[in-house]
This record gives C-alpha cells, sequence and structure tokens, in this order.
C-alpha cells in the first residue's frame, strides 16, 4: 500500500486558517500540520498535540510575511524600511546578490525555534512558507541548523509527479526546461540531508495542470509512485479568503476546506490503495 501525507501548512497565520485545518484533522484526512510562530494565532497551536494525538505538528520557519521574532537591528538584511520580511522575490534577489546575511537567518530560525518550543514542545518536522529555503545557497543552512537544533524530519521537494488530466500541462516552457535539473539538484540535497540520519518521505505531488489537484478522483488513481512509497500533498485551507497574508492563495484555500474537511478524501484514498498517515515515518 502506497502512503500520502496530507499537510496543512500556515497553522496560526489567522483564525480561520486555524479553524479551518483543525476541521480537516478532525475528518481524518489532515494528519500533518506546521505552525508559523511569528504570527498572530500561533498560541492556538498549544493544544493541539494533546487534542489531537495522532496529528504531526511542525514548524513553519517564516522568512517572507509579518514581522521577525528578532529585534531589527539583529535582522536588519531580512526585512524591508518598516521593518517587515522580504517578499519572496526581494528574498531571491537578495541571495544572488550577497546581501542576504545567513547568520541573521540563523538567529531569527533560532527564534522561530525557541517560540515553537514554548507553545507545543519539540517539532515533529520543519519546512518552510513558500519554500523559501529551496535555494542553492540557502538550502544547507536551514538544514544544518535544524539538524543542530534536533529537527532530524523534514519535508523533500523531489517530485512525485500527476500527469494532465486533459494532456495539456499548465507549467511554463523555462519550468519545463529546468525540470530536469532542478530534480537531479533535489535529489542531490535530499541525498545529502539522508545521510545525515534527516528522514523525509519521497517527495511531493506535483501536478502538471494544477486544475487537478481538488478532482481527488483522477489525482489518487494517476500518481506516478514509481518506486516512492511515502508521498506528501501540501493544502492551505482556510474558512474564508480575506486574510492580509494569503498573497496569490485566495479562494483556493476555502475550496480546499470544502473539500479537505469531508471524510469522503479517506474513502477515495482507500479505493486507490493509498493510507493517509502523519509524519511519523
Amino acid at each position: 500500500m502506497k502512503k500520502l501525507i496530507i499537510t496543512a501548512d500556515d497553522y496560526g497565520m489567522c483564525a480561520d486558517v486555524n479553524k479551518a485545518i483543525e476541521e480537516c484533522v478532525q475528518a481524518g484526512i489532515v494528519l500533518s500540520t506546521n505552525v508559523m510562530t511569528n504570527m498572530s494565532c500561533c498560541e492556538d497551536a498549544a493544544y493541539l498535540k494533546d487534542k489531537y494525538p495522532v496529528l504531526s505538528v511542525g514548524l513553519h520557519y517564516n522568512f517572507t510575511v509579518g514581522t521577525p521574532l528578532s529585534p531589527a537591528d539583529k535582522v536588519s538584511s531580512l526585512i524591508d524600511k518598516d521593518g517587515r520580511f522580504l517578499s519572496y522575490n526581494s528574498v531571491r534577489e537578495a541571495c544572488k546578490n550577497k546581501r542576504y546575511d545567513f547568520e541573521q537567518v540563523k538567529t531569527e530560525m533560532i527564534a522561530q525555534y525557541k517560540r515553537y518550543i514554548e507553545i507545543c514542545g519539540e517539532p515533529s518536522y520543519w519546512n518552510t512558507h513558500q519554500n523559501v529555503h529551496v535555494y542553492p545557497d540557502v538550502y544547507p543552512l536551514f538544514r544544518d541548523v535544524s539538524f543542530e537544533l534536533g529537527i532530524k524530519k523534514m519535508r523533500s521537494h523531489q517530485r512525485i509527479f500527476v500527469p494532465s488530466s486533459t494532456g495539456k500541462s499548465d507549467k511554463s516552457l523555462k519550468w519545463t526546461l529546468t525540470n530536469p535539473i532542478k530534480c537531479r539538484m533535489l535529489d542531490n540535497w535530499q541525498e545529502g540531508s539522508k545521510k545525515m540520519g534527516i528522514s523525509a518521505p519521497d517527495g511531493i505531488i506535483v501536478r502538471m495542470n494544477e486544475t487537478d489537484k481538488l478532482n481527488l478522483e483522477y489525482l489518487f488513481g494517476n500518481i506516478k509512485w514509481k518506486n516512492n512509497l511515502i508521498a506528501e500533498m501540501i493544502i492551505h485551507p482556510s474558512l474564508t479568503s480575506d486574510c492580509e497574508y494569503f498573497g496569490g492563495i485566495t479562494e483556493g484555500r476555502v475550496k480546499e476546506y470544502e473539500i479537505f474537511s469531508k471524510s469522503i478524501v479517506k474513502k477515495i484514498a482507500d479505493k486507490n490503495n493509498i493510507e493517509i498517515m502523519n509524519f511519523e515515518l
């Protein structure tokens, strides 16, 4: 039997996200979530592990929305003139131009980790908001600091594909051309992490057409598992679409909540010989 972790990212971002994620947990569909410890509703996570013992609760390092937990003068390269984290694109540009201070990144990582510990104990695993760490210079930093902090499970960004149900991909030409290179890079990164003693799923679900994300009858029946056993599917549910931090994912969050809070998801998984699991790899 193949295994699928359905992870709801962004717990703590706002009350509507927290409530939506918990309804998905109660339905037995989401068995993994992660906490943004610099967000206003992160303290709601304090009771998660006790209320839902089967739920894996990770640390969702956040470097692209809101404000840091560290004093501004300690993380000046990570923020704009208003004291807010740089946008995703600005982070990439700062890394490219060697203006992103990695010691300051480490300082803020430790601050977010310590805040997580205060709220709900040791994290089950780690990942980053908007996958900010998936960049050649930054990846080893996040991995190594997390390992030093004792977090020995992480998200794998190796790709487990689902072909388009229409036969047409919505990926750009640039994405298509660079995909083989990125796949090799991601494979190398994860192999290095494994040698360090870090555990991870075999990869994340990548749809060649994003409209298939909510077509679970098709999606679950057409995952190209190859030699993989454990895949992770990432969702971002919310009761509403009006949080200031949602960025490009707005109405889609509500649709994900409406689907992944229903027990029918498990029935579709069972039909396709897929076990929904947590991060206890």
